[in-house]
């Protein structure tokens, strides 16, 4: 009897990564059998643990953080996506190691099917200027947005990423003059319960606020953006769950269809909070 497909998603931290309950409810919907589990890489340490799971037979592997940029200079080759991107969050083992980025196409997904909001023609703040932006930006621009602007702590981080996709960079307390349809939160601030430094009034027309950050109740940048006047704001839940689509496409030729497992995935994260909640002294 043929063995499973082995897969993973490599990372440190780890432990909390929800990657390998979506992947499995994939499998379930298309009746197909895999092992994906969670690893956690030493740090200075990611080539070699690659090339040990290509020895023992893994198909592929997502990554997540720190190792985003050390998995594309490991990749023989790049996709489109990837290259445009400059960052690499699936690998595709085979004759050659590909590497992917689907985390533009994910959260393009989540916006425009999900929540239903036209990129197109729309203008966007991004607030942060790290990695995962990297990801989102040339997604993004292929659907032809009037205006993307960039905001960050740092004035030159932000003025570097814009200057290397063409697109603006501003400073947090400009965007207060300035109308935006959407506004994303890419920075970690809610990892830490709170809210980026931006002005209550660049929500004043916001149609959507998105953040990257995904949790069972409303993030700190979430409750900033509905209390400010954003019509709506959601978490990146969805996100996770359309790149972790994505790239179950990458490595097995079928996209899973993502309706059910989003709900499936929801209820967990609300009931490990609520265990954990209840657990508390």
């Amino acid at each position: 009897m043929k063995k499973p497909d082995r897969y993973a998603v490599l990372g440190n931290p780890i432990a909390h990564s929800l990657s390998p309950e979506i992947h499995r409810s994939f499998a379930r919907s298309l009746g197909e059998s895999i092992v994906y589990e969670k690893l956690e890489v030493p740090i200075g340490g990611f080539s070699d643990f690659v090339d040990s799971l290509i020895e023992q037979g893994y198909k592929g592997c997502n990554i997540t953080l720190p190792f985003k940029m050390e998995a594309y200079k490991y990749a023989e080759r790049l996709t489109v996506r990837a290259r445009g991107c400059g960052a690499v969050n699936t690998l595709i083992f085979g004759s050659r190691v590909t590497g992917d980025n689907t985390d533009g196409a994910g959260f393009v997904a989540d916006v425009t099917g999900r929540f239903g909001f036209p990129i197109e023609g729309s203008s966007i703040l991004v607030l942060g200027a790290g990695g995962g932006v990297r990801g989102l930006l040339p997604s993004l621009l292929e659907l032809n947005p009037k205006w993307i602007a960039v905001a960050n702590r740092t004035m030159e981080r932000a003025e570097a990423l814009a200057s290397s996709f063409g697109i603006d960079a501003i400073a947090y307390e400009e965007t207060a003059a300035e109308h935006f349809d959407l506004i994303i939160n890419a920075t970690s601030t809610s990892l830490s319960n709170l809210a980026p430094p931006v002005p209550k009034a660049a929500f004043a027309e916001a149609s959507l606020a998105y953040d990257l950050v995904y949790a069972a109740r409303p993030t700190p940048f979430m409750e900033l953006a509905l209390k400010s006047g954003a019509r709506k704001a959601v978490d990146g839940l969805g996100m996770l769950i359309e790149q972790a689509a994505e790239s179950y496409a990458d490595w097995r030729g079928v996209r899973p269809d993502t309706g059910s497992t989003y709900g499936e995935i929801r209820s967990l994260l609300e009931n490990r909070a609520a265990s954990a909640a209840a657990a508390r002294p």
